[in-house]
């Protein structure tokens, strides 16, 4: 029997297919690649930007055009680990080679950017005076050395110095390395560009999102929602496997929220999309420090405040795609309690939705449920005892929580079964992303 729901509870349910900007959709998670350090704001953008801007000069053909924007976006995907991150930003940087491989290894996971793969895959080969048409017995793609050459002016760029200030000392670092470090006719192509001030100006600006989406919305195509599904999961890898404390949570959580959204009758569409909300529910993690993330002992108070924002910024990467309005409220409430004191928002009870309170209940079973380094996952005894005592203190929906423990034993089981694919799965891809380094 489904439960009943009060009126002021009930969520507005799909009916109907939408289908999201892949270019929205990249934007965003681009933003969350670039939240792991304040230093690399805006990088995946910029790169972006000039490598569009140097393939767009150039003339190369529409679908090329568009594998270069969206490869240049996501070119630092497998840079998962945050040292790696920080040794990017050197100009001379040689230690691309892994994370290109992981980045590559990642997107072949996801049918519709597969062809992205090679180019992300040697997005930090040297040209070397043409010996880096090859690398890894394989032929590099031009468009790789065309990329790798935008993400280095993008780490020159300083933003404490005006940007006009530093156009000849940019140019002569790259023209320093034409032959060398990059491809001679990228470079000829760069130095055109250069003389406009509006590329530099564009390049600099805090709105260069907006004016990617202005400058080349005619690349603009559509995912439908079981790609996005599919993307969702693969970017939950990222997530999850910044730490092995949750290297298998957001599936977890995932499959129990599409569940419990099953039991209170959602749309087909609205289950999608539950599922979708549960695998990027932590995606504002990725601003956390794996020093904080990977601690044993107890967080101080500053570590638990830095800790509190990521449901802030779940919200704030998801809450920019459009189409993704419902999903970024499921997710990025997760923490917020019916008496007001969750947070990030500090929602009270009317403001939260059956769809919201659902992802509540969810990411806590899972938490509880699952196996930690630290613990074995909680008992049913002991899990409907914490559920208890949140319902007697007024945090979380009573009728969620029945639903739970009405069916108790297939959420648990649909919760294993999830956990333990993407656990085979992740084996796999690790398995196979380290054979190829």
């Amino acid at each position: 029997m489904k439960p009943l729901l009060p009126h002021n509870l009930q969520e507005n349910l799909s009916n109907d297919h939408i289908s999201i900007s892949s270019f929205d959709m990249v934007a965003s998670l681009s933003t969350a690649l670039d939240l792991i350090d304040p230093k690399l704001i805006n990088h995946h953008k910029r790169v972006c930007y000039i490598a569009t801007s140097l393939a767009s000069f150039i003339g190369i053909a529409h679908e090329d055009l568009q594998k270069v924007y969206l490869a240049s976006i996501l070119h630092d995907i497998g840079a998962i680990a945050f040292e790696d991150r920080m040794k990017s930003i050197e100009f001379e940087y040689g230690g691309g080679a892994h994370h290109g491989i992981l980045g590559a290894r990642l997107l072949s996971e996801f049918s519709p950017f597969a062809n992205l793969a090679p180019l992300v895959m040697f997005h930090h080969t040297n040209w070397g005076y043409g010996e880096g048409k090859y690398s890894l017995g394989q032929s590099v793609p031009d468009l790789s050395h065309l990329i790798h050459l935008a993400d280095r002016i993008s780490i020159l760029v300083d933003d404490q110095t005006p940007i006009l200030s530093q156009i000849t000392l940019i140019e002569n670092d790259i023209l320093e390395q034409s032959g060398k470090m990059f491809a001679p006719e990228f470079v000829k192509a760069f130095q055109k560009i250069a003389r406009k001030t509006t590329f530099w100006l564009d390049l600099a600006s805090p709105n260069i999102e907006w004016i990617l989406g202005r400058k080349f919305s005619f690349l603009k195509n559509q995912l439908g929602w079981d790609d996005l599904n599919d993307w969702s999961r693969f970017f939950a890898v990222i997530i999850d496997t910044r730490s092995r404390f949750t290297a298998t949570h957001s599936s977890g959580v995932a499959a129990a929220a599409q569940k419990l959204a099953r039991i209170f009758n959602f749309t087909d569409l609205d289950c999608k999309k539950m599922k979708i909300a549960g695998h990027l529910h932590d995606i504002g993690k990725l601003t956390i420090p794996n020093s904080i993330l990977e601690k044993e002992s107890a967080l101080n108070k500053d570590e638990w405040r830095i800790v509190q924002a990521h449901s802030y910024y779940t919200h704030s990467i998801l809450d920019k795609i459009k189409g993704f309005e419902q999903i970024a409220q499921w997710a990025s409430n997760h923490h917020e309690t019916l008496d007001g004191a969750g947070y990030p928002f500090g929602y009270s009870a009317d403001e939260l939705t059956i769809g919201s309170r659902i992802m509540m209940v969810a990411d806590i079973f899972t938490a509880l449920a699952e196996d930690r380094p630290y613990r074995k996952g909680l008992n049913e005894q002991k899990i409907h005892g914490f559920f208890f005592e949140c319902i007697q203190k007024k945090k979380l929906d009573s009728l969620v929580v029945e639903a739970l423990f009405d069916n108790y034993k297939i959420m648990n089981d649909i919760r294993i079964g999830a956990q333990v694919e993407e656990t085979e799965r992740l084996q796999k891809f690790w398995k196979t992303a380290t054979s190829q380094n």
